[in-house]
């Protein structure tokens, strides 16, 4: 579960880092306007007025950048300390990541619960895709949702910061350290 703004505010301005929190704010709104569809594009950095983004898969590149506006539109809505002014959709290491094992996983054992397909279901609703590249990114987003349920269950951790999943101390996409962070 990850945190809402004003506990994640609170804790970087705890922690004397709310100047930071403020430029990268961007990193931790976009896990709560992307829903199921920001699943398979992680926010890495604000880079300028560009929110860096890594995805999976050059077809999941491809499909996303087709909803760039809408996500635009709906970050900039809600962000309160800057502005973003395009997504950089760039290849990441989302099957490399250390401590996975990704051959192990046998996505075809693991089944999603009708409330996992709903979202899913209800994420590409929203959208103005055409029909293949709605299957295609439907198939993505599946696929990412078994390999998060497979890790939850072999013990990784969700990041309460962009709602990724990690195996041990330190989230590799956003950088939050669960060690270093007084949450009390």
């Amino acid at each position: 579960m990850t945190l809402d703004r004003g506990s994640l505010a609170a804790i970087f301005k705890k922690n004397n880092l709310l100047s930071e929190y403020e430029k990268q704010e961007p990193v931790f709104v976009w896990t709560e306007i992307a829903g199921e569809l920001g699943k398979v594009a992680r926010p890495k950095k604000v880079q300028g007025g560009s929110l860096v983004l890594e995805v999976p898969s050059a077809a999941a590149k491809q499909e996303l950048s087709f909803l760039e506006e809408e996500f635009l539109e709906k970050l900039n809505e809600n962000l309160n300390h800057s502005t973003v002014d395009s997504l950089k959709f760039k290849m990441g290491q989302f099957s490399e990541e250390p401590g996975s094992d990704d051959e192990g996983i046998d996505l075809e054992e693991i089944s999603l619960s009708d409330e996992e397909m709903s979202k899913i279901e209800e994420a590409l609703e929203e959208t103005d895709l055409e029909e293949r590249t709605r299957r295609s990114l439907k198939s993505l987003l599946i696929t990412q949702q078994k390999k998060r349920k497979a890790r939850l269950n072999q013990g990784w951790h969700e990041c309460p910061a962009c709602g990724g999943v990690f195996p041990d101390f330190k989230c590799s996409y956003c950088g939050f350290d669960r060690r270093e962070v007084d949450t009390a």
